[in-house]
């Protein structure tokens, strides 16, 4: 998903001139220690020691998955503390939701490219970075941050992918459409709609794949990367869809990380597959939002197209 509104602020402030913070011929001691596994929450540990004056990037594990370019979107965790006072700022871990960045078009977080663009995905990236001037007080003042303080950020990189990145077009055998919703990828820019509702709403879930994947199976704690549009049954505006908009997310495959039904939608389906997906009303609830923000109001049934793109080992 998109950054979250607390991820979105802070990231607002690494907006900074990161390019003059190139290291010198002297080893620096004032480089906070980041402990822990690739895919697991990281241990930042900052020292007693005055944050540097310009900006820095370390990379601490190199990855092998998609790169991130230009023009792209990164899926990603993010760690965020305050150097002043070792503040816990926030993380995506916390929020069982991986976090999209955008490199192309209106909402782009020039600041995280320094530590972003040009990396693979399973990379593990520090950050160190100055709140300047040019971040407004207003979006400081939302993080927790003041004009002096150093943000410190330990990314966990899943990998980069294009806004409009699809599964390809594959009839999946035996797939009939009886009284299910139809489904067409022929709105704005070749975005799915829903051609008809069918009969009635759906009093169980029901997973369907339209396209089967050749590539890994999805697993309990694993990182799935999907585009997706979701719709209240019968209605013909998206709730939210990521195709050609903010881009792929990041889903934590774990029931307490997924709106009702995906979990289960989700886990066994191999990388490569688009599932349509029809929740019942009810199913989890109380429900109305993930702690990264999808949302699903419980008291509708939700209808999900899903494109499962990519997937990371956690």
């Amino acid at each position: 998903m998109p950054l979250a509104p607390a991820l979105r602020a802070a990231a607002a402030l690494a907006v900074v001139a990161l390019a003059a913070g190139a290291c010198t011929a002297s080893e620096p001691t004032n480089v906070p220690e980041v402990t822990g596994a690739f895919g697991d929450r990281p241990e930042i540990t900052i020292p007693d020691l005055p944050a540097p004056e310009q900006g820095r990037t370390t990379v601490l594990r190199e990855g092998t998955g998609p790169e991130v370019r230009e023009g792209q979107v990164a899926v990603t965790d993010v760690e965020m503390k305050v150097w002043e006072g070792k503040r816990k700022l926030v993380s995506s871990w916390g929020l069982l939701q991986p976090t999209t960045v955008s490199f192309g078009g209106e909402r782009v977080f020039r600041g995280w490219g320094q530590a972003l663009l040009g990396r693979k995905g399973g990379s593990r990236v520090l950050m160190v970075a100055p709140s300047k001037s040019g971040v407004g007080p207003h979006g400081r003042a939302r993080a927790g941050v003041g004009p002096g303080d150093h943000m410190v950020l330990v990314f966990d990189l899943v990998g980069g992918y294009g806004v409009d990145q699809r599964v390809p077009e594959r009839k999946a055998p035996g797939v009939g459409t009886g009284s299910a919703p139809s489904v067409s990828f022929t709105g704005p820019k070749g975005t799915p709609t829903v051609g008809r509702w069918g009969t009635g709403t759906p009093d169980k879930l029901d997973v369907r794949v339209l396209v089967e994947g050749k590539g890994p199976v999805l697993g309990d704690g694993d990182v799935a990367v999907a585009q997706y549009g979701t719709w209240i049954w019968g209605r013909d505006k998206p709730l939210r869809r990521t195709y050609a908009a903010t881009g792929p997310s990041g889903m934590l495959l774990s029931k307490d990380a997924l709106p009702p039904g995906l979990y289960e939608a989700l886990k066994g389906t191999r990388v490569g597959s688009r599932l349509r997906v029809a929740v019942p009303a009810q199913y989890r609830k109380g429900f109305t939002a993930t702690k990264g923000g999808i949302a699903a109001p419980s008291e509708h049934p939700i209808f999900w197209v899903i494109d499962v793109l990519d997937h990371q080992d956690r």
